[in-house]
């Protein structure tokens, strides 16, 4: 509606109310003849402003009308190419292990776009299936072989969304996915897992085995004391027996450390448990059951029975030596074998402490006419090994 019409109305309406009162005032009418009076004025005023309205709605019908038949028709968007496909089986895509390679597979389908422009490429198909092959290349090979199944319904997602070539020649996507790994290297990956299982059970295993070993030789039987207070809080209510066993735990924590039994506990020590020799010597107020084997290149004592010892026990052992060695030889073998025999007798003498004996053996079973050679390891004899430290 225009100004003037809204003007017009305005004026109409304060007439409507303005001219009955003056003229009910001029003929001094009733007040309800006023009020009749300005109220079918007031009624054909409203009627007139619907009708203005009106005409005023359909001007601007018309002038719109107007408007759209002289605007240029916009073109119809072209309809896109029907799609086709194309079947991809057993192409190789890298993982994440250079040895290793997933087997992929899928139905490429592939169209031109509606909104293409410029020539058509000369191989669609083609194009399309370097497209995808290309996505599914980048996303296969961040991922471990191990896990062809999750990467197959990865590769499903990111393949079945509908992508374009760099250039816009080709609309692409996939259908029926499929990542598999070869049977053989499946079966490689399952057997490296096992094996990489194995090896950390088994540095945990050798760990736990060092902090034993390191919390009984540094700690418990560091010395007899500390493996009398560890037996004590392991079996705190049996004083008693603690008492019975210090010799036994004062031989345990001197075999621990590599050292002598300690002379304050060397007495409550059973004679049957100490060492056969000392400085090449038998223990005075023990005598020597001889019956010693070698068992996997080790040579182990009999047992020491309660006894006087001859006055001539060192040759009593020694003589027992040279009968060992009788009986491991034959009659046929030379006597650079015996030596060679007897060198390895001393040596592990040698090895366990006792020097004098083991230097003993090596003077008995010498060559007479070459003894220096014989003590220095000549004719296969094994020389003497430095004695161990008590430390």
């Amino acid at each position: 509606m225009s100004r003037d019409n809204k003007i017009l109305l305005a004026a109409l309406a304060c007439g409507a109310v303005l001219v009955p009162a003056v003229v009910a005032l001029a003929l001094r009418w009733p007040w309800w003849a006023w009020l009749l009076g300005s109220a079918a004025l007031v009624a054909g005023v409203a009627a007139y402003a619907r009708r203005l309205v009106r005409l005023h709605q359909q001007e601007e019908l018309r002038e719109a009308l107007v408007v759209q038949q002289q605007r240029p028709a916009v073109p119809a968007e072209p309809e896109p190419e029907p799609p086709q496909q194309r079947l991809l089986r057993d192409v190789p895509l890298p993982s994440s292990e250079p040895d290793y390679r997933f087997v992929f597979g899928a139905t490429v389908w592939w169209r031109r776009p509606a909104d293409a422009v410029g020539v058509a490429h000369e191989n669609p198909a083609g194009l399309a299936v370097d497209t995808l092959l290309t996505r599914a290349k980048e996303i296969a090979a961040a991922e471990h072989p191990g896990g062809a199944e999750v990467v197959a319904h990865k590769l499903a997602g990111a393949l079945g969304a509908v992508q374009r070539d760099p250039h816009g020649h080709v609309e692409t996507w996939a259908a029926e996915v499929t990542l598999t790994l070869p049977e053989q290297d499946a079966d490689r990956l399952h057997r490296l897992a096992e094996v990489r299982k194995d090896e950390q059970l088994w540095h945990r295993e050798r760990d736990h085995e060092r902090s034993k070993r390191a919390y009984l030789g540094d700690e418990v039987l560091q010395d007899t004391g500390s493996a009398v207070v560890w037996w004590l809080a392991r079996n705190e209510n049996d004083v008693e027996r603690a008492a019975e066993l210090i010799g036994t735990l004062a031989q345990l924590s001197a075999a621990a450390n590599g050292t002598e039994i300690d002379e304050r506990f060397r007495h409550l020590v059973p004679s049957a448990r100490q060492a056969p020799f000392r400085n090449g010597l038998p223990l005075q107020g023990d005598a020597l059951s001889f019956s010693g084997t070698l068992d996997s290149g080790f040579f182990t004592y009999g047992q020491l029975s309660a006894g006087e010892l001859p006055a001539d026990a060192e040759h009593t052992a020694i003589d027992h030596v040279h009968g060992l060695i009788d009986e491991l030889s034959s009659a046929d073998e030379e006597a650079a074998d015996r030596d060679r025999l007897a060198g390895r007798l001393a040596a592990l003498f040698d090895a366990a402490g006792q020097a004098d004996f083991a230097a003993a053996i090596r003077r008995r079973f010498a060559d007479p006419a070459d003894g220096a050679n014989g003590a220095d390891g000549a004719d296969g004899a094994v020389p003497a090994q430095p004695r161990r430290s008590s430390t």
